[in-house]
């Protein structure tokens, strides 16, 4: 009987869906059928730069895919930059019933006791200690070091090299940048931006932009 493998769509079309790509690569029960891409022109990939994946049209195709592949499963593969469209692929997910599926480096250090959720990706040289939780769709970049008891909520994007200590409590949608620290016992308001190289040392509200050290809120968005 040969060996099942689930077909798996890579939503997005630059740097983000060939790292993606080579972490399922290693996996032998996946198989990536191609990537969807929607946003020619607005991510970090050149349009005159070739795709690193065979693109099956935009994510209006996720349903017609979903019905093609039984238990097809997806992955989102798409920067900080753009977290409104990571936000709205989510609810495409959920609406289809499409199956997120998790990527994870087999260089990261991961406690047995720490929570993934699905669709999450976990890039290589990230340290999660025991007792964290993260939650649905978010992505940790290499270095990302994330300490006991913390609890990370759904599309956060800890981007490289950001520290977060122990008790920390991150809400949906949020954004680290690369290098950010947050203190210990802090908690981060739905939708914040952390900018690169902040030290955060206080709750930071809903929507606010964090830059400096000490981190201070400079706008919202």
């Amino acid at each position: 009987m040969a060996d099942v493998k689930y077909p798996v769509i890579i939503l997005g079309a630059g740097g983000y869906a060939a790292i993606v790509n080579e972490i399922l690569m290693l996996r032998t029960d996946v198989m990536v059928l191609g990537c969807l891409d929607s946003a020619m022109g607005i991510s970090e990939r050149d349009t005159h730069e070739r795709p690193p994946l065979l693109v099956l049209g935009n994510d209006d195709a996720l349903a017609e895919l979903a019905r093609q592949h039984s238990g097809l499963c997806a992955v989102l593969a798409i920067g900080p930059d753009l977290q409104d469209v990571r936000a709205r692929l989510i609810s495409r997910f959920d609406a289809l019933g499409v199956e997120p599926i998790s990527a994870i480096h087999p260089g990261a250090s991961i406690s047995p006791s720490a929570a993934i959720g699905p669709g999450t990706v976990i890039r290589d040289a990230v340290s999660i200690s025991p007792r964290t939780t993260i939650g649905r769709h978010c992505i940790l970049d290499p270095g990302a070091s994330i300490d006991y008891h913390t609890r990370i909520g759904e599309n956060v994007f800890v981007c490289q090299g950001a520290i977060l200590s122990s008790y920390v409590q991150i809400e949906d949608d949020v954004v680290i940048e690369i290098g950010a620290k947050i203190n210990k016992r802090v908690a981060v308001g739905r939708g914040a931006r952390i900018t690169g190289g902040a030290f955060v040392n206080t709750d930071i509200p809903a929507g606010a932009v964090v830059a400096g050290v000490p981190g201070r809120v400079v706008r919202y968005q």
